[in-house]
């Protein structure tokens, strides 16, 4: 009798335990843990079998407490991955606490900088009442992201390369299995470029990027001179977005702007740092009025379509008092591509420091 009570008790357990099977939850608190809308995002896997459940959510930072509660309305629980539905999201109950950073995310959506705790209690039934299946917390400090920045071409520049790379700075903090998207498109007449950005079609739509920076498709058309051109690019992770950049515009114009330099024709400094790029071929000139000692100019060189170029020894430049017309020799010796464009920061005697673009070219035989 005894052996058949315990082999009737083993068919019991083998019989309810699946239906009382462990849910995991998935979730990523350094994506997902950025805004009140992506918690929801929250994962659940499923081993058993379909019930009504309701979950609760509760984040909490380690110096203000509880910053917000979430109890979504009942939903179905299915077998394997599930996400929660969009009717339990809008009909859930959510309560903030009083401390600074609870205001910051009630009237924002998102968390500012802390270091975080995410837990997720799943509840069996449809009321307050039902048994807890499972939980799980997740702990992450959380820093908030770089505002990204667009670097070449500069916004409103004129630029003479009809595929010219593209770069940005990186997202920081970094995010593992984080990418980039661009985005490139023509600027009608007429229009704005957010317009142009969502309504034109897409010379360059690249998706899959892994570095900031973007050499120009050899499969995309080139770019038409005269014409404008607006580009964005986004940072996201599957298909979570996790920060854009400005939108940015430039015209590519070789004939009318900028005019190519004559060896006897000093261009003010002044002038060339207000933006418009510099052809130099063979050599960078400009002129400036010194009303300080004597001294050697202060420059360095900076590549902007390879930021990691390096240069090799530099000309020594002579400054005296009035006026200065200057002539810096470059050339591939120095390490200077021909095409490539480059940044040269100037620092005058009186510590004033200019900053002059220029497209590098090998001088004519």
């Amino acid at each position: 009798m005894n052996v058949y009570r315990i082999l009737m008790t083993g068919l019991l357990l083998g019989i309810l335990l699946p239906l009382r099977a462990q849910v995991t939850f998935s979730f990523m608190p350094e994506i997902q843990g950025r805004t009140v809308e992506n918690i929801y995002k929250v994962r659940m896997g499923n081993p058993g079998a379909r019930q009504t459940v309701n979950l609760v959510i509760n984040v909490t930072e380690a110096k203000s407490g509880m910053v917000v509660n979430i109890r979504t309305a009942p939903f179905e629980l299915l077998p394997g991955i599930n996400t929660v539905p969009p009717g339990a999201i809008y009909n859930a109950a959510v309560s903030f606490g009083g401390s600074k950073i609870a205001t910051v995310v009630s009237q924002s959506g998102f968390f500012p900088e802390g270091d975080y705790d995410y837990c997720f209690q799943l509840y069996e039934g449809s009321g307050h009442s039902g048994g807890i299946l499972d939980e799980q917390c997740f702990s992450y400090n959380l820093q908030p992201f770089s505002s990204m920045q667009l670097i070449q071409p500069y916004d409103g520049d004129k630029i003479c390369d009809k595929r010219p790379t593209l770069s940005w700075q990186p997202l920081v903090p970094a995010i593992n299995g984080m990418m980039y998207r661009l985005l490139l498109v023509e600027v009608k007449e007429g229009q704005q470029r957010a317009e142009a950005l969502r309504m034109n079609l897409a010379i360059i739509n690249q998706r899959q990027i892994p570095l900031p920076m973007l050499i120009y498709p050899s499969l995309a058309n080139q770019l038409q001179e005269g014409k404008k051109y607006a580009w964005q690019v986004s940072a996201y992770k599957n298909d979570l977005l996790l920060a854009e950049s400005e939108m940015w515009d430039f015209t590519v114009e070789c004939e009318k702007e900028p005019v190519e330099a004559q060896p006897d024709a000093y261009r003010s400094l002044d002038d060339l740092t207000k933006g418009n790029f510099y052809i130099a071929r063979g050599q960078v000139l400009f002129a400036f009025n010194n009303t300080y000692a004597p001294a050697n100019l202060q420059y360095t060189l900076q590549c902007l379509t390879k930021p990691d170029q390096a240069f090799k020894k530099l000309p020594t430049v002579k400054v005296g008092r009035g006026l200065n017309q200057i002539s810096v020799a470059l050339s591939e010796k120095n390490g200077l591509v021909d095409g490539y464009f480059y940044i040269m920061h100037v620092t005058l005697p009186s510590g004033e420091t200019k900053q002059l673009r220029f497209i590098y070219k090998q001088p004519e035989e």
